[in-house]
């Protein structure tokens, strides 16, 4: 199978690939994978299942489609996180509410759509305040830990968040090889920011060799998943045969 044929006709997803999918946004994968993950989540909320109906309900930005949903799971999924301390309803919840308090029992759970939350939420808060050195730090080690777990769990958004620790600084040493090798994990689990990370990288030589032919080889297959026609050609037609 060509490459091109790899990006436009991918396995078809488990349900909880499609909710995982659904929990990380539209920009951690393709167009078309997103869409499909949205079909086998709606079908099994049409079917009543209450955990498809609140990921739903919290994911989609139909207003009357959310509120039917959550609405009509919301005492479920509060049953699950309250009586089996379920990681995954406490990160639901939160997002239904935007409560701190709730987002970091997810992650102490070990939820990782939670982790890169409040290791994000941590970080940001951090440097939006006039905090002291200390204050800082500390912010920055623990949102630092939460990324490094959440890449232990090899998930793509985890690498790209302590990717962006090594390269920055943030609660370790700047070491820009160790940069690279998280955005290349996340690229090659198809993340398209992962790939333009990684592009950025051959092209600028930040803790890789400069390679020009690889750094528009990972820029046309972001483009490609994002749905830019010309970018699927390139590849189908053998050009981004470099990886």
């Amino acid at each position: 199978m060509t490459l091109a044929a790899s990006i436009l006709f991918a396995a078809t997803m488990t349900l909880q690939e499609a909710i995982v999918t659904l929990l990380n946004s539209p920009s951690s994968t393709s167009v078309a994978r997103y869409n499909e993950a949205v079909s086998i989540v709606k079908r099994d909320a049409d079917a009543g299942k209450p955990l498809q109906q609140y990921v739903l309900g919290v994911t989609t930005k139909d207003k009357a489609l959310a509120k039917k949903y959550v609405e009509a799971s919301r005492e479920k999924i509060r049953q699950l996180a309250t009586g089996r301390n379920n990681a995954l309803a406490w990160y639901l919840l939160s997002l239904e509410t935007n409560d701190l308090q709730l987002l970091g029992k997810a992650a102490a759970g070990g939820n990782v759509q939670a982790l890169n939350a409040y290791g994000t939420i941590l970080i940001q808060g951090a440097f939006d305040r006039n905090v002291s050195s200390n204050v800082l730090e500390g912010a920055l080690s623990k949102g630092y830990e939460c990324f490094r777990k959440a890449a232990a769990l090899k998930d793509p958004n985890g690498y790209i968040n302590l990717g962006t620790c090594y390269m920055r600084g943030f609660g370790c040493d700047i070491n820009l090889k160790l940069a690279h090798e998280c955005f290349k994990s996340a690229a090659e689990a198809g993340h398209p920011e992962g790939m333009d990370y990684l592009s950025a990288n051959y092209e600028l030589g930040h803790g890789v060799k400069k390679n020009a032919a690889k750094s528009l080889f990972w820029r046309m297959k972001a483009k490609a998943l994002r749905g830019d026609p010309a970018a699927v050609e390139w590849l189908k037609t053998g050009k981004g045969g470099t990886k």
